[in-house]
């Protein structure tokens, strides 16, 4: 349990000298509290990552450890806490991992408090690994992941029997907070119940609801004229649950992508979101089915949102139609509450949603999906890929690298992007689409084989339990290609939180 500190309120937000993020199995239990921001987290990632600036990113095991123990274990977390693991991931041949026994330690004992066969750790069999908190190379394409939290106090140090070759772990470190460290009789029935029901409201919303349903009809823009249709316009305080659409017509990719949604926070004459609605529900190659605890989307049913939305005064919400072609009628529904999060510790951010694209990227410089200054967090991002010709393969060997408050160096530094998206080997990975709780590629198209390799288009997502604080910046970019060497178009869109 988290410790509460003192809180002061300025100007009607609430702001912490010292607060506490919920940790683990906490983040999931009232996720009400996603735009709460906090001083005492810190975000990290540890990967395999070829640290001389080449692509041999755990194809030889050159990096697929952190060190070799006294115990001629291989290392590939150590840590001192409190602290947190929400994910790790590894990639094999085919349907199979081969690197032995992994172990974990908690707390400086010298005796693993688990340890468990690579072949069955992700098949759910060893207990409290179950599914869908773990996932298989069969599942989530060519990846091997999980998803538990793992929570600790004093330290934290995993191991394995031989080198793992590829592999990330997302974690995060606290100040301020007492945790009770991981035992193997952790009850994640919570979480899993969430992953089961996605597509329905992960939050716990407040009893007195307000639905507000409309049907709105976009019509094709003329000249520099553009049509847009107001969804709610609320003018209290309060916060919105939920988002949905129901196209009434079939709509395509580019229609997707250049209908959007705009949101306009306390009377602002320029909105905060500005973004379409095909990244906004999970996808930038037009329908799919997303099926995401916050997003999602499919050709036969709703598009949903489920980041909570608070405003200190009012709200308008509006879809706006910019394509010259496309237009026709939405189904809408926009649930909201005049409660606001509770903020016994931290500050009330706004949500935000970043989109930018590149038609080609052809510098040789990192895709840039995101950049911000100023305080906030972020979520989650979608990232889409489209090859300028059938032949410019490998892009998908850029490297994911985030950098915040000012880091010379990337805090965050991935090994490629099936990886960065928990899936494995391009081929495999491009020819299998996926949607899971947390990531997915749930969509490829124009697959053709270049010399035994396959190459096409792909949209993925990723989001980030417990969020990616930053308190003055944070910029998020990828390699298009090993060390940028291949041209491609990119688009993204960036869920994230902020303080005004």
């Amino acid at each position: 349990m988290t410790r509460i500190m003192i809180i002061l309120a300025l100007g009607g937000l609430i702001y912490s000298q010292a607060s506490s993020q919920p940790v683990g199995l906490d983040f999931y239990d009232n996720l009400n509290t996603l735009p709460i921001i906090y001083d005492n987290v810190e975000s990290y990632y540890v990967s395999s990552y070829d640290r001389t600036g080449g692509n041999d990113d755990g194809f030889r095991g050159t990096h697929s450890q952190l060190y070799i123990d006294d115990q001629s274990e291989h290392v590939i977390f150590d840590a001192d806490g409190p602290g947190c693991i929400y994910n790790f991931w590894f990639t094999g041949s085919g349907a199979n991992l081969h690197w032995g026994t992994i172990k974990i330690y908690i707390d400086g004992q010298k005796t693993p408090i688990f340890e468990a066969q690579d072949k069955t750790l992700f098949l759910g069999e060893n207990r409290p690994f179950v599914e869908p908190l773990v996932t298989n190379g069969l599942i989530s394409s060519g990846g091997f992941s999980c998803s538990a939290p793992i929570p600790f106090q004093k330290h934290l140090k995993i191991t394995t029997e031989k080198s793992v070759g590829f592999y990330n772990i997302y974690y995060q470190l606290y100040k301020n907070v007492e945790i009770q460290s991981w035992t193997p009789q952790q009850d994640y029935s919570g979480v899993i119940d969430l992953f089961q029901r996605c597509g329905s409201d992960p939050t716990k919303n407040a009893e007195h609801s307000t639905v507000v349903r409309s049907v709105v009809r976009l019509d094709p823009a003329t000249g520099r004229n553009v049509t847009e249709a107001g969804l709610v316009s609320i003018d209290e305080p309060g916060t919105i649950q939920s988002i949905k659409i129901n196209p009434l017509f079939k709509p395509d990719t580019y229609t997707l992508n250049h209908t959007h949604l705009r949101v306009y926070y306390d009377g602002a004459e320029t909105p905060s979101v500005d973004v379409p609605i095909g990244p906004l529900f999970g996808s930038g190659l037009g329908e799919a089915d997303v099926r995401s605890l916050f997003a999602g989307m499919s050709s036969s049913g709703t598009y949903y949102c489920y980041f909570p939305m608070p405003f200190q005064q009012s709200i308008r919400i509006t879809l706006q139609n910019l394509s010259h072609d496309g237009g026709g009628e939405y189904a809408c529904q926009v649930s909201y509450t005049n409660q606001l999060p509770k903020t016994e510790t931290g500050a009330l951010g706004y949500f935000g949603a970043k989109y930018n694209c590149a038609w080609p990227i052809v510098d040789r410089a990192d895709y840039v999906l995101f950049e911000y200054q100023g305080r906030g967090a972020v979520l989650g991002q979608v990232m889409t890929v489209e090859p300028v010709m059938p032949d410019r393969k490998r892009w998908w060997e850029g490297d994911l690298r985030i950098y915040i408050d000012g880091d010379q160096k990337p805090r965050f530094h991935g090994t490629g992007h099936e990886d960065e998206y928990q899936g494995g080997w391009s081929t495999f990975w491009l020819t299998n689409p996926y949607s899971l709780p947390l990531f997915g590629e749930p969509k490829t198209e124009n697959l053709i084989n270049v010399f035994g390799q396959v190459n096409g288009s792909t949209t993925a997502y990723r989001f980030w339990p417990g969020k990616i604080h930053f308190k003055d910046s944070i910029k998020i970019s990828t390699e298009h290609g090993n060390q940028n060497d291949t041209p491609a178009n990119y688009s993204s869109l960036v869920y994230y939180y902020f303080i005004p």
